[in-house]
């Protein structure tokens, strides 16, 4: 049995415009180098009705670099061929409803970025940006929305200021995805000339929230149970006995606990005779993570890593239990199963 990869593509096409445009939800934005800040996409559609949306965002990437993409309005089911490219300065992120088109104005995606240095940066919609309804371009593309960035040197660490640092035994690092929804947090503090009198603390989805929940000084771990999917941050600060206030710590999760979205395997419908070949054709989205890649497995066979199209070739004749399984980035599997007939070439 040979498996040979079949490479094909399907644009994405849609014809004549409309007036409805993608919005941005600061004029200005101002930061330290270091500093996150995120930016609310909105769709404002001025009339029109969409189904499908995806933006093009536009950036210097030595000023500013993008962190993440979660979409957070109507158009929640994500899209295929989302990316972020922090060479060349894009963010590329795509998403659509499974209802009726949506006749009124709607979030659309969060994105967080991160400074890089002194300087200032435009972060614009593309005209390459997309709002569709039914295969029709609705979008405007003489009004596309910009923010300024000004970017200014980091302030100089405080004299006498603890450190905090902020660990979690739940999600290891703050760049994997993991498929646990129960978040176990713990911190130090370390260098100050003062003993911590109190923490403050938050937990949300914001990347630069001044956290609000006190804690005694004495205290240094805390849990948040059945999270949601998506990326979160944990903040925390520190007030000293003098009354020195630290500077607050970003911490990222990242959860995601469902598996990929349903999906079919699409495979030659005629009757298949022995040296032919079986054409399969695969593929679906996942609303956290992403989808990472896929599996194949014929009859008791292992899985093993495939691509779509596929062509399957040197089947005997018989039947074959094929099962793709789509793979997220935090392990999630979503499973797909079909029987194929092969019949003698008689």
């Amino acid at each position: 049995m040979i498996l040979m990869l079949v490479i094909g593509s399907a644009p994405l096409n849609a014809q004549a415009a409309g007036s409805a445009t993608f919005t941005l939800s600061k004029e200005n934005v101002a930061v330290e180098s270091g500093e996150s800040f995120d930016l609310e996409v909105g769709i404002n559609l001025s009339g029109e009705s969409v189904d499908t949306a995806r933006v093009v965002l536009t950036f210097d990437p030595s000023v500013v670099r993008a962190q993440s993409v979660v979409l957070n309005g109507a158009y929640n089911r994500s899209a295929p061929g989302n990316f972020i490219d922090n060479k060349s300065g894009k963010v590329y992120w795509g998403g659509f409803t499974l209802d009726d088109s949506v006749p009124e104005n709607s979030s659309f995606a969060k994105v967080t970025f991160q400074s890089q240095k002194e300087g200032n940066a435009t972060i614009g919609v593309s005209s390459d940006s997309k709002l569709i309804s039914d295969g029709e371009e609705k979008m405007n593309s003489g009004k596309l929305g910009k923010t300024r960035v000004s970017v200014s040197k980091a302030s100089a660490p405080v004299e006498g200021l603890s450190i905090l640092t902020v660990n979690s035994s739940s999600h290891i690092n703050d760049f994997d995805w993991y498929s646990n929804n129960n978040v176990e947090v713990s911190w130090t503090s370390a260098g100050g000339n003062s003993a911590v009198k109190e923490y403050f603390y938050s937990f949300d989805q914001s990347s630069s929230t001044d956290p609000s929940t006190r804690l005694d000084g004495s205290e240094t771990k805390t849990s948040f149970k059945d999270v949601k999917d998506g990326i979160h941050y944990f903040h925390i600060k520190a007030v000293q006995e003098d009354g020195k206030e630290t500077k607050t710590v970003h911490r990222k999760v990242k959860v995601d606990v469902s598996a990929p979205n349903a999906f079919e395997a699409t495979f030659a419908d005629k009757q298949i005779l022995e040296n032919e070949s079986v054409y399969a054709i695969f593929a679906t989205t996942d609303d956290a993570s992403g989808v990472k890649g896929y599996k194949m497995s014929i009859n008791d066979s292992e899985f093993q890593p495939q691509q779509s199209p596929l062509e399957i070739e040197d089947l005997d004749p018989g039947t074959y239990f094929i099962r793709v399984a789509a793979v997220d980035r935090a392990g999630n599997v979503r499973l797909y199963g079909k029987s194929v007939r092969v019949y003698p070439n008689e």
